[in-house]
């Protein structure tokens, strides 16, 4: 029986967020950062159980709500939507190709990020939809989906994954 949580994916999930929130103020000058977190839902979507990926987000987003500035649910409510939306693509179409892999790491992030600063725009009043916070949330989708293909060779030497069909050939 497949675990939901890991030993390794805990320690995976630990040492990503200790890299991201403490190389961030690094990423200024790029007015957006790849965001390892979502590279976490998408590897657990790629190759754990598309299933169980709108409680897996829905996790990742409690866990951000706890360690982000922002009002406490917005970060939870998104991840758990488009983690939704991102499992029902994913049992549709070949997740073993990389550019579908590529767009949907795209459009997810996108859409996460569009979604959380909506629901921010909606629900703070500090917080405002400019053309300035959209070209950070393209900046920031572009960076994590160019980092994810590397993202994708780390954890399948991390997790030890081996395919499951190995084809023989008899001649």
């Amino acid at each position: 029986m497949h675990r939901f949580v890991s030993t390794r994916l805990l320690i995976l999930m630990g040492f990503l967020l200790i890299l991201e929130y403490g190389l961030s103020p690094f990423f200024v000058f790029l007015r957006g950062r790849p965001d390892l977190l979502y590279l976490v839902i998408l590897d657990y979507a790629f190759f754990g159980n598309w299933q169980e990926v709108p409680w897996f987000s829905l996790g990742v987003g409690l866990l951000r709500d706890f360690l982000g500035g922002h009002l406490f649910g917005i970060q939870a409510l998104s991840f758990a939507l488009t983690g939704y939306l991102l499992s029902l693509g994913i049992q549709k179409l070949e997740r073993d190709n990389l550019w579908v892999r590529l767009g949907m790491s795209f459009l997810f992030v996108g859409m996460t990020e569009i979604l959380s600063l909506g629901l921010a725009g909606w629900l703070e009043t500090s917080q405002a939809i400019s053309l300035d916070s959209m070209g950070t949330i393209f900046l920031t989708t572009a960076y994590t989906t160019a980092l994810a293909p590397s993202f994708f060779g780390l954890t399948n030497r991390w997790f030890k994954r081996i395919p499951l069909l190995k084809q023989y050939e008899l001649f």
